[in-house]
């Protein structure tokens, strides 16, 4: 009987051990959440106090987060899980923000999407993935797409594209089976100036843009390279080539 109390008594200590260590369960929506003015902080509080601790926070469409929280500031590494428990996302908190890597994980348990973070904010590469095999390659600076942007298919690049603050701003390429297909520009996300399509590694046609509007003298080439035929347009309309000339004209004055 006192062996068996003893163990009895065992386990209840065991028991309160671990509960001791589970993280405490909070909705999210219950907390107050503090920014910094430029959002490069949060604190989180609740009921006038600072949380400190293990927390373990239920999403609304199932599964849950576990964060660590200091002062009130979640930081350090960060889980998501599943509603089966699997988890799902791995991340870095500074300052109660994102700051750092940011990896999330498909059934399998491999990254789909790679991110990284400074401030609350993206900042460097971002990387998607299906299987082993990378679909698209991003930079971004301050949250925004800032830089060289690529996107594949297979083995293969698709797309090349260059961006300033989220908007494409350079050069636009599609490739088919490693071939150039079409290249055009952009300026603010609008095509602007010369845009070329391609035919079995040959140019096929060519034509300029202004500000999103095809502006300029259009042409159609042979696969040996001489022009076919040529069509102008003046912003967006096409035109003949006698009202094509006389704008120019007016515009030189």
């Amino acid at each position: 009987m006192i062996k068996k109390l003893g163990y009895t008594l065992i386990f209840l200590c065991l028991g309160t051990s671990l509960f001791a260590q589970l993280p405490e369960e909070i909705k999210w929506d219950h907390l107050l959440k503090t920014y910094h003015r430029d959002s490069t902080e949060m604190v989180l509080s609740l009921n006038g106090k600072l949380l400190q601790g293990q927390y373990k926070v239920p999403f609304d469409e199932g599964g849950f987060a576990l964060y660590t929280i200091q002062k009130g500031w979640i930081t350090g590494e960060a889980f998501w899980y599943s509603p089966g428990g699997r988890m799902e996302c791995k991340l870095h908190y500074k300052n109660g923000v994102r700051n750092g890597l940011k990896e999330n994980y498909d059934s399998e348990n491999k990254v789909w999407l790679r991110q990284e973070y400074k401030d609350g904010r993206q900042e460097g590469l971002s990387e998607m993935y299906k299987g082993e095999k990378i679909l698209n390659k991003s930079v971004y600076k301050a949250g925004k797409k800032h830089g060289l942007s690529l996107t594949y298919s297979g083995d293969q690049l698709s797309t090349e594209a260059y961006y300033e603050n989220d908007l494409r701003n350079g050069p636009y390429r599609v490739f088919n089976n490693g071939k150039i297909i079409t290249e055009n520009n952009y300026k603010d996300d609008l095509q602007n100036g010369l845009s070329t399509s391609y035919a079995l590694g040959r140019k096929s046609m060519d034509a300029t843009y202004e500000n999103g509007k095809r502006h300029g003298v259009s042409h159609m080439y042979k696969p040996d390279g001489s022009i076919l035929f040529e069509s102008y347009y003046l912003l967006g309309e096409k035109v003949t080539k006698a009202a094509f000339e006389e704008y120019q004209q007016g515009h030189k004055k």
